[in-house]
């Protein structure tokens, strides 16, 4: 005989098994938004060329030692992440590296101003930062190309 339940006991279960399910995209989806955050931050530095004499104005200004070759560094960096991070190739090497970069920006230029992002803190790029080092220690999710070429 069936177990009688309410209306509302079953919405609930169904509600679950729905956040169940998607627990495992939502990696995928961090990995995926973080990649395209990286590409299209690193394309604007290397395609437009006013951004890239911004950048390079803004590194010098912030006290960072040779800005003319370290902006091409950091957007070759954050575009080739970007786009290996929202490929799911190289997940956790392109992780690691981004988060190597954001570190180094986080004490270079954004500890001194505090936390708040709107003073130039260091709100926004430790929430990077932390969001990198998950998909670092947690991997590539379930539709990343590295799983496709790893046969799993």
């Amino acid at each position: 005989m069936p177990e009688n339940k309410s209306v509302w006991e079953d919405m609930g279960q169904r509600d679950m098994t729905l956040l169940y399910n998607l627990r495992f995209w939502s990696l995928t989806l961090l990995r995926a938004f973080i990649g395209v955050l990286f590409a299209y931050h690193g394309a604007l530095r290397l395609f437009i060329p006013a951004n890239l004499a911004g950048s390079i104005l803004y590194f010098t200004q912030v006290g960072i030692p040779y800005s003319k070759y370290v902006i091409y560094i950091f957007a070759i960096i954050e575009l080739a992440g970007g786009i290996l991070l929202f490929l799911g190739l190289f997940t956790r090497w392109s992780a690691f590296v981004l988060m190597l970069e954001m570190i180094y920006i986080f004490f270079q230029v954004h500890v001194k101003n505090g936390f708040l992002v709107g003073n130039n803190g260091y709100e926004f790029v430790l929430l990077l930062t932390f969001a990198l080092l998950f998909v670092f220690v947690n991997g590539p999710g379930h539709l990343a190309l590295e799983k496709m070429f790893k046969g799993e």
